[in-house]
């Protein structure tokens, strides 16, 4: 009998962010950011396996208001990726609008997950999409999608605010988010109060 098998990924390497929202932990591995999540959030580091607990102990990443620079004990690519998702996430909280083509992201999921969060990033700064908006543009595309479907995509998001998941909504209200409801009402708040600034 045959057995497939992938060889074991590296350890992603960690740092923290400390955001308006909340600590943020950021991961990268092979020069790519593959995770940012919220303490408390609902799938913390899945699919990557990171441990909350170590995550809460991270050091801050300085700012760039601050003394700048690069995780104490890190070097590399991995280094440059998480630097640079610090930068875009100041930005993103100082009310601009960076482009997350900026970044460089390899997020882990399945094909329909990865199909949905593309659908996410299309989703212009202070606008939003319902499930079933998301599910009827998939299926239009080919993809066999239900708004339950989209719901359970959405919510395993490993790039959060990276990949806007705070922007898709239940037909009759915010619904739910990850990282919960008090993050996704200051989020639509923040955007709300900030997107007409952006040109």
């Amino acid at each position: 009998m045959n057995h497939l098998f992938s060889p074991r990924l590296p350890d992603p390497t960690l740092a923290a962010f400390d955001s308006p929202i909340g600590h943020l932990t950021l991961a990268a591995r092979s020069g790519a950011l593959v995770g940012v999540w919220a303490r408390g959030q609902r799938f913390f580091g899945c699919p990557v396996s990171i441990d909350e607990a170590v995550a809460a102990s991270l050091e801050i990443l300085p700012s760039r208001a601050g003394s700048g620079g690069e995780p104490r004990g890190v070097t590399g690519e991995d280094a440059a990726a998480l630097t640079a998702a610090a930068s875009w996430l100041e930005q993103y909280f100082a009310g601009e609008n960076p482009s997350p083509a900026r970044l460089h992201i390899t997020p882990e999921g399945t094909h329909f997950q990865k199909r949905v969060w593309e659908a996410m990033a299309r989703i212009p700064y202070g606008h939003t999409r319902t499930y079933s908006q998301i599910a009827a543009q998939l299926r239009e595309a080919g993809v066999a999608a239900s708004p339950r479907a989209v719901g359970g995509a959405v919510g395993r998001n490993p790039l959060l605010i990276v990949r806007p998941c705070h922007r898709v909504v239940a037909a009759g209200g915010l619904g739910g988010y990850a990282a919960g409801a008090e993050a996704k009402a200051w989020l639509f708040e923040h955007e709300a109060a900030t997107a007409s600034s952006i040109g």
